[in-house]
């Protein structure tokens, strides 16, 4: 080295092929310390970025740059290396297979003895199996899950006590709030009760704790609409189940119309707390969101007029309500009170829904000064 040759040093190029066989190395080493390759992109390996390295590979594969010599090589380490489920799902795969190793897995009990996280994971590809991937329901065949163990699987039973009346009763536990998780429940009930308007905070459907889950989901919509100023990205998959699933005002006033609505169409006399309840929206028609108006006129309600013989001739509906998209706003007024006020049982509300539904999520014993708050 001379200072006349010092300035035309060039660093040795790093051929591609050289690269590739470090990386490769790397991966090799951390699928034999772990047994996959589902390896966040933020993750190094013994100082070398192996997710990083991992997510060029999986880019260039989804390109059709990788060649195929390359990808055999990856194959090798772990067949499911560059899933076509996504990453996240493979990640959360291998941790609760590391949770669950060494026990057995009793799908139909909710799988006791796992972690919370474990089985709410589990549960929720349970709830979902039919639309897994093949290779996902594969993966899952490899825990103990099958097909049979997926649709038979029910969340665990826990007691838990009120604070306030000390009664006891069994509750589902462990359960996934997200959207995926009571999606297919919701559907169900929906298909099965004409909306979702019927489901009180406590209803369970077919094991799954429906009414709780719709309260969560409207409170992340609430939350949404506030930080983003923008509606809540899965609210049309609920709306096109029940236009009237998240209401503008408390969700047990839809109780007691869906009440009224059902005896109405059958064409059967009404409960006298039923009557009570449209004397209630009656008094204070003005008062009322000009949507809930609307559905008291599917009743044949159209104003606060008196209720003398309601019951003497009632008339069979022919249609169901309808959604509003172009209805007139409400007033600050109207839009107050909220379905999302949280569940809070109180020994001196009263309720307007029939004695054979369960307490609604929030007290209702606005109803007995329609004056203050009509709309509930």
């Amino acid at each position: 080295m001379t200072a006349t040759n010092a300035p035309t040093a060039r660093p040795r190029r790093v051929t591609q092929q050289s690269s590739f066989d470090t990386g490769l190395g790397h991966a090799r080493s951390y699928a034999a310390q772990h047994g996959h390759l589902a390896v966040p992109k933020s993750a190094n390996h013994h100082g070398y970025r192996l997710g990083t390295w991992l997510a060029h590979q999986r880019k260039r594969a989804a390109n059709g740059r990788l060649p195929h010599r390359r990808a055999e090589a990856l194959d090798v380490l772990d067949s499911w290396w560059n899933p076509s489920w996504g990453l996240p799902w493979q990640i959360a795969y291998h941790a609760v297979r590391n949770e669950i190793h060494g026990h057995a897995l009793n799908a139909a009990a909710g799988f006791p003895g796992l972690p919370p996280a474990a089985t709410r994971w589990l549960l929720t590809q349970c709830i979902n199996y039919d639309d897994l991937h093949p290779g996902q329901q594969e993966l899952l065949t490899g825990l103990g899950i099958t097909p049979q163990d997926a649709h038979a699987a029910r969340p665990q039973q826990e007691t838990r006590t009120r604070r306030r009346t000390g009664a006891s009763r069994s509750r589902p536990t462990t359960v996934s709030s997200s959207i995926d998780g009571g999606l297919p429940y919701a559907r169900s009930y929906a298909h099965t009760h004409g909306g979702l308007g019927t489901a009180h905070y406590t209803t369970e459907h077919d094991g799954f704790p429906l009414g709780w889950w719709l309260y969560e989901q409207r409170k992340r919509a609430v939350a949404h609409l506030r930080r983003t100023g923008r509606p809540w990205p899965h609210d049309t998959q609920l709306t096109a189940l029940d236009p009237w699933w998240n209401p503008p005002w408390r969700a047990s006033w839809n109780h007691s119309y869906h009440q009224a609505h059902t005896h109405h169409n059958a064409g059967v006399p009404l409960p006298n707390q039923t009557i009570r309840w449209i004397r209630t929206q009656q008094q204070a028609w003005n008062q009322l969101h000009p949507h809930q108006q609307h559905l008291l006129s599917t009743l044949g309600i159209h104003g606060p007029t008196p209720l003398i013989s309601y019951n003497s001739r009632p008339t069979k509906l022919t249609g169901q309500p309808i959604e509003l998209t172009n209805g007139p706003t409400a007033t600050p007024r109207q839009e107050t009170h909220s379905s999302q006020t949280p569940p809070s049982p109180s020994p001196q509300a009263t309720s307007s829904p029939s004695p054979t539904q369960s307490p609604p999520p929030a007290p209702t014993s606005q109803l007995i000064r329609p004056a203050q708050h009509p709309g509930h």
